[in-house]
């Protein structure tokens, strides 16, 4: 089950509803071999961001997604959390010169490889490709 809490206007930034961040998240665990993992995914703005940011990571200003695993580790049936970052969409998109809904699949990919465990690097930019072509 993907739960979407949003206290940013989501569709302000980004041409796309919850709805259609479910079935996407549910493209992406089918994909990666689970049909109905736990997943709370929280869209914020940058200020919110950047405490989280602070908080967890011990890291100064907004980041455009942070991924909290269930229990310290996902597992294909509870992931955990996912906060995404709409400003961070919007100034992001345009700088790598992306459609804002393209780039918000692009941070969920990104963010659900981090809850199953992966790292970064060149394996998991691989992946995260595959993926989102999969998805799309």
């Amino acid at each position: 089950m993907v739960n979407i809490q949003s206290d940013a206007y989501l569709s302000v930034a980004v041409p796309m509803s919850s709805r259609e961040i479910v079935r996407i998240c549910q493209k992406i665990f089918s994909w990666l071999g689970s049909k109905e993992p736990f997943l709370d995914v929280l869209i914020t703005y940058d200020g919110p961001m950047k405490d989280l940011n602070r908080r967890f990571l011990g890291m100064e200003g907004p980041t455009n997604v942070l991924s909290f695993p269930e229990s310290g580790r996902g597992s294909l049936d509870s992931l955990g959390q996912l906060v995404i970052n709409i400003d961070a969409i919007k100034r992001e998109s345009c700088l790598y010169d992306q459609d804002p809904a393209d780039y918000l699949v692009r941070l969920l990919v990104h963010g659900i490889l981090h809850l199953v465990g992966y790292g970064h690097g060149q394996d998991m930019d691989a992946m995260a490709e595959e993926l989102i072509s999969a998805v799309c």
